[in-house]
């Protein structure tokens, strides 16, 4: 199997993976409106084992079968979706994989790199899906959240868990990179 063949094949492997997540688990925290889920455990596990390029395609379709009212997403199915806050992470999902991508490409091969990238990608997700979720608040639904109350109910109240998913994430992709041959497709 070539290398393109396998990308594309851990690519829809990744999308399915990420569609499960949502629809497996999911819980509330009181206090937010967004649900818990597993997702960001895979969106970050897409950027340990894919490059960049393939992490944004594969979180490209799912996406776009969502926008087009698949039931793929945890709470609201097509294109009402992006009137709510979930949608602010939704959009960044993309953005969040590939820099865990890059960042492990670009740092010095060593463990630690691993979980460096998967901080990055954390910190992707949750500038532009506050920074969403604070224009969706403010400008389209016309009530403005506080930094503290954006802060605590969209960023404090997940993040804890992201962290642990982020460092799970960095963990499977070290053991997946060589039984899955990663290192000769970046």
């Amino acid at each position: 199997m070539n290398n393109k063949t396998k990308l594309i094949t851990y690519s829809a492997l990744m999308c399915a993976l990420i569609v499960i997540s949502t629809l497996w688990l999911k819980f509330s925290i009181p206090g937010t409106d967004v649900l818990v889920t597993t997702q960001v455990f895979f969106v970050i596990l897409c950027g340990q084992i894919l490059p960049w390029k393939y992490c944004v395609y594969t979180i490209g379709v799912y996406l776009f079968l969502g926008l087009l009212g698949l039931p793929v997403f945890s709470a609201v199915a097509g294109p009402a979706v992006i009137a709510t806050p979930s949608f602010g992470y939704l959009l960044a999902f993309p953005f969040s994989a590939a820099a865990v991508s890059i960042t492990r490409k670009k740092l010095p091969s060593q463990k630690s790199s691993r979980y460096i990238a998967s901080l990055v990608g954390i910190v992707v997700n949750y500038v532009i899906a506050l920074a969403y979720i604070a224009a969706l608040k403010g400008l389209y639904l016309g009530s403005p959240v506080s930094m503290g109350v954006l802060l605590s109910a969209y960023c404090f109240a997940f993040l804890p868990m992201d962290v642990i998913k982020g460092i799970l994430a960095a963990l499977l992709g070290q053991r997946l990179e060589k039984p899955l041959r990663l290192y000769s497709m970046d």
